[in-house]
């Protein structure tokens, strides 16, 4: 994947001597300040007062108590030990079958493929009643409608979107455990905004200290790079991480992998100071700006498949560095997350008017969603996760598709 490079414009590290001579045995004490990079482009639309606070973190977690009464497409993990065989056949039967011609790679997709596939939901073998497994995710993971490691693009040898790609999740995110498929190679997980297939090779079985030490440590940091590779692990943005200390090199975190008997394990990592935060990040609009721009010429991917993000995935994991919890797609989002303005029946002039001022809102329009940057000498521009040019990127919003088709303002406020 081309690898971007962000350009340190603005490094913000107090008290950072490293250089002093280390004696055996002494304590050392190491500053924790945050190494705050700023994207180039980032820089054209932050304004003086753009790090007032808009809502504190315990105003956040209220917004996301708001959000799940909104909506039915977050699930509450702890509230559920138990399924019953209806239940989780529902959850399974809700994914379709893509119409065919489809095509894995250079392949057409089979009949016979397809049978096989459904065959391996192993729905006959599902009890009446299924105690759940804690699991937590270890490697960034495709979570897919079947379990198969067959794709169905829509075009021979063009594979950018996969119909049965759902979503990806990230490493350390918990998930209950209900069903096995037939080979014994998928399991069908519950996470906390989706539900699918997940290949085992990356999922790991957690027991409950286990759980509430990587899941509910109260002592975390977050990844705030586009994407991070460590230890052939690739960590997204807004990654969560149990926070040990700081060192010398940067921020101790523990990463959590799968042992030899299946379960979930610790393995120390640093991570160096400008591209992880201890806690959330503030929320206001200049760490908006610096996170949506951390992603500038990151390609676009279906569902997050191939290390890249969609316009859903990339606004959550914007907003999940300072503490949200999204929906994971546009539909459930844009009926949910904050403080809806219709715009359906105005006129794009209309639109623009009401646009205006409302920095790093949201904008949607049907399976689509944007960040609006603000206006520049008439010209008003947002930044999104685009289908047309296949990556990240800032777009002006006027006499656009875009503007015609937008129907929603929605201020996270």
């Amino acid at each position: 994947m081309k690898k971007i490079i962000i350009l340190l414009l603005v490094i913000i590290c107090t008290g950072c001597s490293f250089n002093k001579e280390i004696k055996n045995n002494e304590e050392i004490k190491y500053d924790d300040s945050y190494i705050e990079i700023i994207p180039p482009n980032a820089i054209d639309f932050i304004k003086e007062n753009d790090n007032e606070i808009i809502l504190t973190l315990e105003e956040i977690e209220k917004y996301n108590e708001e959000i799940k009464t909104k909506t039915d497409s977050i699930f509450d993990l702890y509230k559920i030990n138990k399924l019953t065989n209806e239940e989780i056949s529902n959850l399974i039967n809700k994914y379709k079958v893509p119409t065919l011609p489809k095509y894995n790679d250079l392949e057409e997709v089979t009949t016979s493929q397809i049978n096989e596939m459904l065959d391996n939901r192993n729905l006959l073998n599902i009890a009446d009643e299924v105690t759940v497994k804690k699991g937590i995710i270890v490697k960034r993971a495709n979570l897919k409608s079947f379990p198969t490691a067959i794709h169905f693009y829509e075009q021979k040898g063009i594979s950018n979107f996969d119909q049965i790609q759902e979503t990806e999740l990230h490493v350390n995110t918990p998930i209950l455990i209900v069903h096995q498929s037939k080979d014994r190679e998928y399991s069908f997980v519950i996470a906390y905004n989706y539900c699918g297939w997940v290949n085992n090779n990356d999922i790991a079985l957690a027991k409950d200290e286990d759980w509430d030490y990587f899941i509910n440590n109260n002592s975390f940091g977050i990844i705030t790079l586009a994407l991070l590779e460590i230890d052939n692990t690739i960590l997204d943005m807004s990654t969560k991480l149990p926070y040990v200390e700081v060192t010398k090199d940067g921020y101790k975190f523990m990463l959590p992998v799968k042992g030899e008997d299946g379960f979930v394990t610790k393995k120390e990592i640093i991570i160096s100071r400008d591209k992880a935060h201890i806690g959330y990040l503030p929320y206001n609009k200049r760490n908006v700006y610096i996170q949506a721009f951390k992603y500038e010429g990151i390609p676009y991917k279906w569902s997050g498949m191939d290390n890249g993000v969609d316009c859903s995935s990339y606004v959550a994991n914007i907003f999940r560095t300072f503490g949200f919890m999204f929906p994971r797609n546009t539909a459930h989002q844009n009926s949910s997350v904050g403080e809806i303005i219709d715009l359906s029946n105005k006129s794009n002039l209309e639109k623009l008017n009401i646009i205006k001022g409302n920095e790093t809102s949201l904008l949607y329009q049907v399976g689509h969603v944007m960040i609006y940057l603000g206006e520049k000498e008439g010209t008003f521009y947002v930044i999104h996760a685009s289908g047309s040019t296949l990556q990240v990127s800032v777009t002006e919003l006027n006499n656009s598709s875009y503007l015609n088709n937008i129907n929603k303002l929605v201020l996270i406020r």
